[in-house]
């Protein structure tokens, strides 16, 4: 299903209070179509979760291309909870490799609300016939599994705290980030609880954000890199019917299709799904790149660095520091690979790579989303 990258854009992630999402969208689709010598696509793929939830918007992929100025052109929402950027890669790859030049973008606007209302939307990827009936937070499920976490493999709360160091250092040169500020580990353990033993500096910012590239047929000549595959799986539907909570089973199902697909077993960078410190430590040892119990004293220990063992993890600064614009998130991190690929990612950036991962989970993995980008060149 190879299909080409041609192009890739993106806008800070932040609180772009006096700029709303078409203004968004039309300075990511500008500059991508540009960069692809692209008059009009044969198609827009939408990615978005939290703006239509809190505007009331429906159909928001034509209006989109309306926005743009597309009218005739082929136009799609996809949702996905916060996988919903990969699910809409996806679509984007399937249309192009029927021929059509598309156009994907994700978006999502989420300092239009107070924060309390943006968690109330978010419980929302949660499964809300069982996860939703409880009154607690976003964060809470992620505190408990830390929790067990810990206790199940011995892991002290300042060996979690690198990973989040490591993501702030990576954002610190990333334009792109929101949080472009070190921390240290000791800074992480000692900041403001969220959700013990989870704090402040372990959770994603809530930010807006917009990112857009265009793919074609893989015969269309030229790009800056090539999209091999893009899979999927659906894990349980709440912690409560996992036979282990620590366990992401769809993460190491969607990573076997892509595996099964490409023949890639392994790769040099990857942008994986870390809205809490433990997603992190999860996903890492569902790709089975740590064992189980492992993975935060691998990254303590330089694993996952520049420079270290393992492929480079979150360049970008990943949820925890680019931040975490949900609908937006995926196409951001297949914008930031490519980009890497490329060899022209502004920030942290791993010299000569040939092959990304983006990994995407929805909630504690109902669903996973996984997507392999190989050079071009």
């Amino acid at each position: 299903m190879s299909v080409s990258v041609k192009s890739a854009s993106m806008v800070r992630v932040g609180r772009h209070y006096k700029v709303g999402v078409d203004d968004m969208v039309v300075e990511v689709a500008d500059e991508a179509l540009s960069d692809a010598g692209w008059r009009k696509p044969d198609a827009i793929v939408v990615s978005s979760v939290v703006y239509p939830r809190l505007s009331g918007q429906s159909d928001l992929a034509s209006y989109v291309a309306s926005s743009l100025g597309f009218q005739g052109v082929s136009a799609v929402a996809v949702e996905a909870g916060e996988a919903s950027g990969l699910a809409a890669a996806m679509t984007a790859a399937r249309l192009a490799a029927e021929g059509r030049r598309v156009l994907l973008v994700g978006v999502d606007k989420l300092s239009d609300a107070p924060s309390s209302v943006i968690y109330k939307v978010l419980k929302g990827v949660y499964h809300m016939g069982s996860d939703g009936w409880y009154m607690i937070s976003h964060s809470a499920i992620p505190g408990l599994l830390a929790d067990l976490y810990m206790s199940s493999y011995g892991v002290d709360r300042n060996t979690l705290s690198y990973w989040p160091a490591l993501m702030h250092s990576h954002a610190k040169l990333n334009p792109y980030a929101m949080l472009r500020f070190a921390v240290n580990p000791e800074a992480v353990a000692s900041a403001m609880p969220v959700a013990k033993p989870l704090t402040m500096l372990d959770s994603f910012p809530l930010g807006d954000g917009a990112a857009a590239i265009t793919l074609a047929p893989a015969g269309d000549g030229g790009g800056i890199a090539t999209l091999a595959a893009v899979e999927s799986a659906v894990g349980p539907m709440t912690v409560a019917h996992a036979d282990d909570p620590l366990d992401m089973p769809a993460v190491r199902a969607a990573w076997g299709k892509v595996k099964s697909a490409t023949g890639v077993n392994s790769v040099d960078v990857m942008e994986i799904h870390d809205s809490y410190t433990i997603m992190a430590m999860l996903i890492l040892e569902a790709l089975g790149l740590s064992e189980r119990g492992k993975a935060a004293e691998q990254v303590a220990l330089g694993k996952f660095s520049q420079g270290g063992e393992g492929p480079l993890a979150n360049p970008s600064g990943g949820l925890k520091a680019r931040g975490h614009p949900v609908g937006a998130t995926g196409v951001y991190m297949l914008a930031e690979l490519a980009l890497q690929l490329a060899g022209s990612f502004p920030g942290v950036r791993v010299d000569g790579a040939r092959s990304g991962l983006a990994v995407g989970i929805n909630a504690h993995g109902s669903t996973a989303y996984s997507a392999l980008l190989v050079s071009s060149n």
